[in-house]
């Protein structure tokens, strides 16, 4: 049987996201429209290097 592998990287992710979604809220407070389109594009891309990671997590039998 294999070792199972650290969960704390989506525990990292998380709080990317939620850092991300704490600027968005700003940038749109402050009218910074390309600071706030671009913090929803790397709040997307987090998202999907983590579902990207569970779901290899999940074929390996790491969970």
């Amino acid at each position: 049987m294999e070792k199972k592998k650290s969960k704390s990287i989506f525990f990292i992710l998380a709080c990317l996201a939620v850092a991300t979604m704490v600027a968005f809220s700003v940038f749109i407070a402050e009218e910074m429209v390309i600071m706030a389109i671009l913090s929803a594009l790397i709040f997307i891309g987090i998202f999907g290097v983590g579902f990207t990671l569970k779901k290899k997590y999940r074929e390996n039998g790491w969970f």
